[in-house]
């Protein structure tokens, strides 16, 4: 009896340190994360797969998406004093410290043959060469009043290392205009060079700014280029982790000229690429004009000379005449002795004198000659800048001692308003004794403004 007893307890105590009955007892681990069965009053946790909490490392997570599976991501990376491990968005990669970094901003004057320029950038330091960019803004400030289109060609960013080397950060063709005073450009500069360093710091930073320009001079157009630059007196701090990063959460510049994209497969910087015909995509495209994309054509604004202003017309850009302009008519008096002939000539025109509309007549009368002489003729009439001719006519116009007027037109110009220096040229004719006879003579007309109004 006392043996059955003794066996009686021990049956009972097994049964009373059982850890479960069944299923349900086992609640030590999240149901979130583990399935749990009783086996013969054990507790077993079968883990979910891919769930987090679930104290595997799964392929979907990592140690920003389950610290607790994965570990923390965090502690300093070797061999640098600004950057650690850390999450970004949900990739556990190398950054800087946030509360090392500063933002760094500079704005500088420039000139340049005789244009005014003001150049802001703005960056962080020290600089993540796999993420940041340089944000630059150039504005003209105050343009020279013989230059116009301006037009930013390339920039270029230099610094020298600390063994003295020159390097190239960054050299971008950039071909957008800067059309009028105030008119601002803004580029974001991806900077990049070749350094097997982890983090380093350069010198003597300068910005180089190739532009091209017209410069109009007596009337007269000409394509020129020129150059400006920025320096940078402070170090430049850099790091070049060995990591990658998401793309922005926003490429969009609110252009609707431009195509906005970022690749993850590249370097994961946005990207603005024109749309080819859109307005706004920089370039003047055949179906445009300045009224009806001023960002890409230039305005229809403002003075196109002494005596003319652009505006819009039936979607057109047109010269028209200054409100107020006065046209101030010449007379030239020409007393003029050709040996045995001599002819009294007056040469009148207004100042400005319109293409269109307006000629210069030549009166030319015979005030004295010799009873050898007859049949005087005028075969040729040339308007002529130095070398250059702008005009001829051939009218083999009789002379007689009533004066003969003989009318000479300038076919075109250029520019909507140009002013020339002129010389009238002469060829003539005549029979004396019955010899034929040729000559020629010239008279400065002086300054004239021609212009083309629309």
């Amino acid at each position: 009896m006392k043996r059955f007893a003794v066996i009686l307890l021990l049956v009972l105590a097994a049964c009373s340190s059982a850890e479960c009955k069944k299923d349900l007892d086992c609640t030590a681990k999240p149901l979130s994360a583990f399935t749990p069965s009783c086996a013969e009053g054990v507790c077993q946790y079968n883990p979910l797969p891919n769930v987090c909490g679930n104290e595997k490392c799964d392929a979907s997570e990592n140690q920003c998406t389950c610290d607790t599976d994965c570990g923390a991501c965090a502690g300093a990376v070797p061999g640098s004093q600004y950057l650690t491990q850390q999450c970004v968005k949900t990739e556990c990669t190398q950054d800087v410290k946030q509360n090392l970094v500063k933002p760094a901003f500079a704005s500088q004057e420039a000139s340049s043959s005789g244009d005014k320029f003001k150049l802001d950038t703005a960056y962080s330091q020290p600089f993540n060469l796999k993420k940041d960019t340089m944000g630059l803004t150039i504005t003209l400030s105050l343009p020279s009043a013989q230059n116009f289109e301006h037009n930013i060609l390339r920039l270029e960013l230099i610094g020298q290392t600390k063994d003295k080397r020159t390097i190239t950060l960054i050299s971008k063709e950039v071909n957008k205009h800067l059309w009028t005073l105030g008119s601002t450009l803004e580029e974001e500069l991806v900077l990049d060079f070749p350094t097997p360093e982890l983090e380093g710091e350069l010198s003597n930073l300068v910005l180089k700014v190739y532009y091209e320009f017209t410069q109009k001079q007596s009337g007269k157009s000409t394509k020129r280029q020129s150059t400006f630059q920025a320096t940078f007196k402070d170090k430049f701090v850099f790091v070049k982790p060995n990591a990658q990063y998401p793309c922005p959460a926003s490429c969009d510049d609110k252009n609707p000229g431009t195509r906005d994209t970022c690749s993850q497969q590249t370097d994961f910087f946005c990207k603005h690429e024109p749309i080819q015909g859109a307005c706004g995509n920089f370039i003047c495209d055949s179906a445009e004009n300045k009224c009806s994309c001023a960002s890409d054509c230039g305005s229809c604004q403002g003075s196109a000379g002494n005596f003319l202003d652009f505006t819009c017309k039936a979607n057109a850009c047109a010269a028209v005449l200054k409100p107020g302009v006065v046209i101030e008519p010449n007379s030239l008096f020409d007393d003029r002795s050709l040996g045995p002939l001599q002819l009294t000539n007056n040469y009148k025109f207004n100042n400005p004198l319109s293409i269109k509309t307006d000629k210069i007549n030549l009166d030319f009368k015979i005030y004295r000659k010799d009873p050898s002489i007859e049949n005087i003729v005028i075969e040729t009439v040339r308007l002529l800048e130095g070398q250059q001719q702008l005009a001829e006519i051939n009218p083999n116009q009789q002379l007689s001692e009533q004066p003969v007027t003989i009318q000479v037109g300038i076919p075109s110009i250029a520019e909507p308003e140009e002013e020339h220096s002129l010389v009238l040229g002469i060829w003539y004719k005549y029979e004396q004794d019955g010899t034929e006879k040729r000559g020629n003579f010239q008279k400065p007309l002086g300054k004239i403004t021609l212009v083309n109004p629309q």
